[in-house]
């Protein structure tokens, strides 16, 4: 009979493994971390995540979004789809052999000889067609600055996108009949993003503009174009100056980073954006420099007065560049004064730029048709108040502000509207009203009040409204109200009667939205004068309000005519003129 079991004894053998036992359970848990490590070997790394394109989206009636349909327009004429020319994005963004001469990247980004330009666009940029150099059997819609139909280039492709190229202009190989390189004075213009007509005639230039209209109206108003309800568009109304007519430039540089920490040895440049990196003018490919901004001496699009307060602050920005600590934009504003002939004229000139000598620069320009000189000095402060002279009229804002920037060309447009605001089969003696919706500062209100009997200015800026009351009473005028209204609610507390009533509409770039469209249609005025800087915004709300709103359809446009407010560019302004029938 074998010894009792001591409790000691009879717990470790509870808890004893025999040895093999236990040599087992080893090998079983050696296996199983053994095959873990070899089916972690087996499986295939983590892919890497792909880059995705993100595209922009554009305003329809912005330069990208009206660029959609002229791409289409060339498309539809070269019996092309989107599909067809619609670029793999996805194979530049994940490009692993970028560096590679036969890379993806660089088949698609190259230089492409005997490129015919098709096309001009709104922008005043060229559109051609390539061969995609990846996708064979499919084409590429390319943007070509400077660029004209019928011209032969060499370029280089740079940037791509989902619909388009984009490229430099390397080379004019065969010259289309539109273009006149004698014409070319400004020795910037092929470089810098300020222009891009200089090298055609002017009577071309103002028939492009009238064509960019005319696209305006088939792109954003195709019903009422459809149905006969816009007339043919008047030829474009010429600036009376075709240079030195801008009254408002902004040059500007950049600093690199290091600036902030270490003083800048050298100046940088200071002017405006380069477009691209073009080559086709060989005698100036050095001119202003290559960076992204070239360094600007003189702009041939502005006045006189902004030419000179430009070399004043060039010349104080080499002397002070090394206390910026990063990039800025520098305001240069036309300000003018009526002299008094009997006081000193530096008493009366306020502040502007300086030259060396420290005296505020300006210059002296008759008047001959109102018997007064006028003294104009370039302002570089935002929140001065400066003055325009009109037409005989005087008008102040603040610098910063937006205000016409032509001044050469405003006496024909405020003419053009006054005499498009007379209401037809007017009686003698009937009373005459007219709404500015968007006075301002009340150009409008001002120059067209000789024509009515009251004139009521309605602007959502009370700043503006200041001005424009202060504008009035400036120049004598006492039939005009101006009162600051809410965008929802802007024609509530105008009591004119709507049949002895006409609007002016001077809105921004974006145009007017719907709730104030459907104010206007509401209102019911006698006429609407529909002055726009951007006609595809205005085409969009013309077929608005005749197609959208209760009372649009008692309306037809009577006249659709482009101003050339700024000249050599591709810019436009129009003026729409609307009855009720």
């Amino acid at each position: 009979m074998s010894a009792p079991m001591t409790t000691a004894s009879a717990s470790a053998s509870a808890t004893a493994i025999p040895d093999d036992k236990k040599r087992a359970a080893d090998e079983t848990e050696a296996g199983v971390k053994t095959a873990q490590a070899a089916d972690a070997t087996a499986r295939p790394a983590k892919k890497p995540k792909l880059r995705r394109y993100k595209a922009k989206k554009a305003e329809p009636t912005s330069p990208l979004g009206v660029l959609q349909f002229e791409i289409d327009a060339l498309l539809a004429k070269h019996s092309l789809t989107r599909e067809g020319v619609t670029n793999d994005l996805s194979a530049i963004l994940n490009d692993p052999h970028k560096e590679s001469p036969n890379s993806v990247t660089n088949q698609y980004h190259r230089i492409v000889d005997g490129v015919e330009v098709l096309a001009l666009t709104s922008n005043g940029d060229g559109l051609a067609l390539l061969d995609n150099p990846v996708q064979l059997g499919q084409k590429q819609v390319c943007i070509v600055p400077f660029g004209l139909p019928g011209d032969t280039v060499r370029v280089r492709v740079f940037k791509s996108h989902p619909l388009y190229v984009e490229s430099d202009l390397l080379d004019v190989i065969t010259k289309s009949p539109m273009r006149h390189d004698e014409l070319i004075t400004d020795k910037y213009f092929g470089k810098a993003s300020g222009s891009q007509f200089e090298f055609l005639t002017y009577a071309k230039q103002l028939e492009i503009k009238r064509s960019t209209i005319a696209n305006a109206y088939k792109y954003f108003a195709p019903r009422i174009l459809a149905e006969g309800l816009v007339p043919e568009i008047d030829d474009t109304v010429a600036s009376p100056l075709q240079y030195n007519y801008r009254t408002k430039i902004t040059p500007h540089f950049d600093l690199p980073r290091r600036a902030a920490r270490e003083p800048l040895e050298k100046c940088p440049p200071l002017g405006f954006g380069q477009k691209g990196r073009p080559e086709w003018r060989k005698d100036t490919l050095d001119v202003g420099g290559n960076a992204a901004i070239l360094d600007i001496e003189e702009c041939a699009l502005a006045t006189e007065i902004l030419n000179v307060g430009l070399a004043n602050e060039r010349a104080r920005f080499a002397k002070e560049f090394r206390n910026y600590k990063k990039g800025a934009t520098i305001l240069l504003r036309e300000n003018t004064i009526v002299l008094d002939e009997s006081r000193d004229v530096q008493e009366q000139l306020g502040e502007g730029s300086r030259d060396a000598d420290g005296n505020v620069s300006y210059i002296e320009v008759k008047d001959p048709e109102h018997g007064v000189t006028l003294a104009k000095t370039c302002v570089t402060n935002q929140r001065q108040v400066v003055a325009e002279y009109v037409d005989g009229y005087t008008f102040n804002f603040t610098a910063g502000e937006f205000f016409q920037n032509n001044n050469s060309i405003l006496p024909l447009v405020t003419k053009y509207v006054r005499d498009n605001l007379q209401i037809p089969n007017s009686k003698e003696g009937e009373p005459r009203y007219l709404v500015d919706a968007y006075c301002g500062s009340g150009l409008f209100s001002v120059c067209s009040s000789k024509g009515v009997d009251k004139v009521t200015g309605v602007e959502i800026s009370a700043d503006s409204v200041a001005f424009a009351e202060r504008n009035a009473k400036t120049n004598g005028v006492e039939n005009c109200d101006f009162i600051v209204g809410k965008a929802e609610k802007l024609f509530e507390t105008i009591s004119t009667p709507n049949d002895r009533t006409s609007v002016i509409l001077d809105p921004p770039r974006k145009g007017c939205d719907a709730v104030f469209m459907k104010q206007l249609s509401e209102y019911y005025p006698a006429r609407i004068v529909y002055i726009s800087c951007n006609v595809h915004s205005q085409a969009r709300d013309v077929e608005y309000f005749l197609k959208e709103t209760e009372k649009g359809g008692d309306y037809k446009v009577e006249s659709v005519r482009g101003f050339d407010f700024f000249p050599q560019t591709h810019h436009v302004e129009s003026v729409c003129v609307l009855s009720r029938v």
